[in-house]
């Protein structure tokens, strides 16, 4: 999917209109359904500045509230969103692809097999010798298996 669609907001941006157009939401559970939808869960440091963003489009507008005796500010689709995601059915069409593919991935476990990888890229200067050559191995034997299924067909 190309990012040019909204100068730096890329799938994030995309994805928050996306789900905004399914009803007002406030942040946290924003960043909920993403985890539930997406496998993923965005930082408040990334989910923040992409309404803001969206707010100074004017595709998005947000109202405070009280909710459970605290404030919130919830997000809503303006029209301009809404025609601006209509404009771009393609790129949604793609996003929801996406989604499902997401979905499936985490019903096998692959994103938690990816947030594992990441996790040992960032720590394996800190990792036993003979634990890497164990985990070596293990994912020799999964590249193996990954390879043989991308020639079935």
């Amino acid at each position: 999917m190309r990012r040019t669609w909204l100068r730096g907001g890329g799938f994030l941006g995309l994805a928050v209109l996306y789900e905004l157009e399914k009803g007002p939401i406030h942040g946290y559970a924003l960043m909920s359904r993403f985890e539930e939808i997406y496998g993923f869960r965005p930082s408040p440091g990334a989910i923040y500045p992409v309404l803001k963003k969206l707010m100074g489009m004017g595709l998005v507008s947000v109202e405070e509230r009280v909710e459970g005796g605290r404030g919130v500010k919830v997000y809503s689709l303006t029209d301009k969103g809404r025609c601006f995601l209509s404009e771009r059915r393609e790129a949604v069409e793609e996003l929801e692809k996406f989604a499902a593919r997401m979905k499936l991935a985490k019903t096998y476990g692959f994103t938690r097999l990816v947030a594992g990888l990441f996790w040992l890229f960032r720590n394996i200067n800190e990792i036993p010798s003979e634990k890497l050559e164990e985990l070596s191995r293990d994912v020799k034997a999964l590249c193996e298996k990954i390879e043989k299924l991308r020639w079935v067909g």
